[in-house]
């Protein structure tokens, strides 16, 4: 395993990033569509293409997702790939169309220019053509993709990605994977640093196999766990997923504890600045291997390890991300 959401058969990801803007765009796919919900917890999301996640809605399947910078303008990248998703042939059939789903969220990191079209196109949407054409099983984390402008209070955000098996009491293994944006308005580390908040989660040293630390959290240090720029909407937005049949109202459940993974790993978290939001999305079909009733046990576990690989991926965001900007970056303040 490669400890990333694609070690789940079906789910492709792929990244593209604009120097220049500071931003970047990150899509995940598949050769078939994803079983799918949403939980929305920030105070000030852009998303697109939720309303169809809702458990009330009728479809409640996507084609693919994109996680992107550029705040709203971000969201343009949604319909380069449902263009790109459409010419693969692609999407929901409704009557004689086939119409490509794609669901989104975005992050803050806007640079002061009101350059960011080109012949009248954003450069979100030729982000998105490259990221969609990179499409594979393996990619990069850190600053990539969507977490190339990110921060967080303290240290440079990024693109964090984790994934573990789970022994199901029917003796079946299933896989389940989380892909994160951290563009947090708290702090990830554990007071000062280096220690992660949640880094007690590590998994073969995916955090550079620190010493577990003997400090206790300091509540008190309010100055550096919140970013001291208002003007600024942070969020971490992100995917978690699994080879298991979950259904809309369970893939709801699991992205809602997965929230509690990002109270876990950043402090404070769902703040009225950001726009925390996770997505849930399930590969299986009625033909799987593993296509039966999960019981309250067995998803209770899947979605508690589910909820630990997106807080690893949270902090492998940080970990793994370089400095770009006026930001430091964890390894250059900690990796000495």
């Amino acid at each position: 395993m490669k400890n990333l959401i694609t070690d789940i058969e079906g789910i492709l990801v792929g990244c593209a990033e604009d120097h220049k803007f500071s931003t970047g765009v990150t899509v995940l796919s598949g050769p078939r569509p994803f079983t799918a919900s949403v939980d929305v917890r920030g105070g000030g999301a852009g998303t697109r293409e939720t309303e169809i996640l809702k458990l009330e809605s009728s479809i409640g399947r996507i084609d693919a997702i994109v996680l992107s910078g550029g705040s709203a303008f971000g969201l343009d990248a949604s319909s380069e790939v449902q263009k790109l998703l459409l010419e693969d042939g692609k999407g929901y059939r409704v009557k004689d169309h086939s119409i490509p789903l794609v669901s989104s969220a975005v992050i803050f990191d806007l640079i002061k220019t009101n350059h960011y079209w080109e012949n009248n196109v954003s450069i979100w949407r030729f982000l998105a053509n490259e990221a969609y054409k990179n499409l594979s099983d393996n990619f990069s984390l850190g600053s990539k993709g969507a977490g190339y402008g990110a921060n967080t209070a303290t240290v440079k955000g990024g693109q964090g990605s984790a994934s573990s098996e789970v022994e199901l009491s029917n003796g079946k293994k299933i896989k389940v994977g989380s892909l994160v944006i951290n563009n947090a308005v708290g702090n990830p580390l554990l007071n000062d640093g280096p220690n992660f908040l949640s880094g007690y989660l590590e998994i073969n040293n995916e955090l550079g196999g620190l010493t577990l630390p003997k400090e206790k959290f300091d509540g008190k240090i309010r100055a550096k766990r919140i970013s001291n720029n208002f003007q600024q909407l942070n969020t971490v937005i992100g995917i978690v997923a699994t080879n298991a049949p979950l259904n809309r109202i369970q893939l709801k459940r699991m992205s809602v504890m997965c929230h509690g993974s990002i109270s876990r790993s950043i402090h404070p978290s769902h703040t009225p600045m950001d726009g925390d939001t996770i997505f849930a999305i399930s590969t299986a079909d009625e033909n799987s291997q593993l296509a039966e009733e999960i019981n309250k046990l067995d998803f209770t576990i899947i979605s508690t390890i589910a909820s630990d690989t997106f807080s690893r991926a949270c902090n492998r965001a940080i970990f793994e991300a370089i400095s770009i900007g006026d930001k430091p970056s964890w390894k250059d303040l900690f990796n000495n």
